[in-house]
């Protein structure tokens, strides 16, 4: 059986997630002296509840090796084959703490791919992923397909502030919008497993548009082989909003939505609104 790992700012339906062959191992949250995994001892709701309530913003900490290691073992022990697929190498070191672990086993069937994104666009590729075990492709073979494909995956997305993104150190090529931006709207991308730049306009409505106007842009296909996904905080009936556009735009109807977790709603604060686009093959 070919085990699927990712980490818990993948973004992607339930039952996705909860497949017997997906694990996922959790970030860290930290409000002040309390620590939390993500999404095991504090759910969306509470984390959103205490954000907007806190004084002081958290603060987030990667995956370590030991939370890899017994997977890895529980996992090789029973003769499985292990693809791990996780947040961008560039945003955390999650992707590294898993090249730790695989040590400890060197001689285990384990593909470590680091997914040069995150959330909804790493929960595509977790999407994929499963497929492909399921349709009973090789290790080897989904895990050049992955790589193949996650350079084909097309990510932005819309903050009310960058002081999440600032505070946070993940702001990435989008410190060049840091003190222009006034009541300007910034749209983000991830490039290359970066948070980039992609534009800036005066208001939300406008930038929601733009969003969607970037994507047909970036995704010259159409068709039902294109897949979609949506990200929000607290921005649910936007998001679907926005999901039915670019659905009806790029004719398909093969999206999920998902609301963001608390280690990336660390980092991008309430109101965000993502969109992520792959074009299939």
């Amino acid at each position: 059986m070919i085990r699927i790992i990712t980490d818990s700012t993948c973004e992607a339906p339930p039952e996705l997630l909860g497949h017997p062959a997906v694990s996922v191992v959790p970030l860290t949250v930290i409000f002040g002296q309390e620590t939390f995994l993500d999404n095991v001892d504090i759910t969306r709701e509470q984390f959103w509840a205490r954000l907007t309530s806190s004084d002081k913003l958290p603060t987030t900490s990667q995956a370590t090796p030991g939370q890899f290691q017994p997977l890895f073992q529980k996992f090789t022990d029973a003769g499985d084959e292990v693809i791990v697929i996780v947040i961008s190498a560039r945003l955390s070191q999650t992707y590294n703490s898993a090249l730790v672990a695989k040590e400890s086993v060197p001689d285990g069937p384990i593909d470590v791919i680091d997914s040069k994104t995150t959330s909804v666009g790493l929960g595509l590729m977790l999407q994929e992923a499963v497929a492909l075990a399921e349709a009973g492709m090789s290790r080897s073979e989904i895990a050049a397909r992955l790589i193949q494909m996650r350079d084909a995956i097309h990510v932005i997305f819309v903050v009310e502030t960058l002081e999440y993104l600032q505070r946070g150190g993940r702001i990435g090529k989008a410190r060049a919008f840091v003190g222009t931006l006034l009541k300007l709207k910034p749209l983000l991308g991830i490039v290359d497993g970066e948070v980039t730049p992609e534009a800036r306009v005066r208001s939300r409505a406008k930038a929601l548009e733009t969003m969607q106007e970037l994507m047909q842009q970036k995704v010259s296909a159409r068709g039902p082989q294109v897949r979609l996904a949506l990200m929000h905080a607290q921005a649910a009936d936007e998001a679907a909003r926005v999901g039915q556009a670019l659905a009806a735009s790029f004719g398909t109807q093969r999206m999920f939505i998902a609301e963001l977790g608390p280690v990336l709603g660390t980092h991008v604060g309430p109101g965000t609104i993502g969109a992520a686009v792959y074009g299939g093959s």
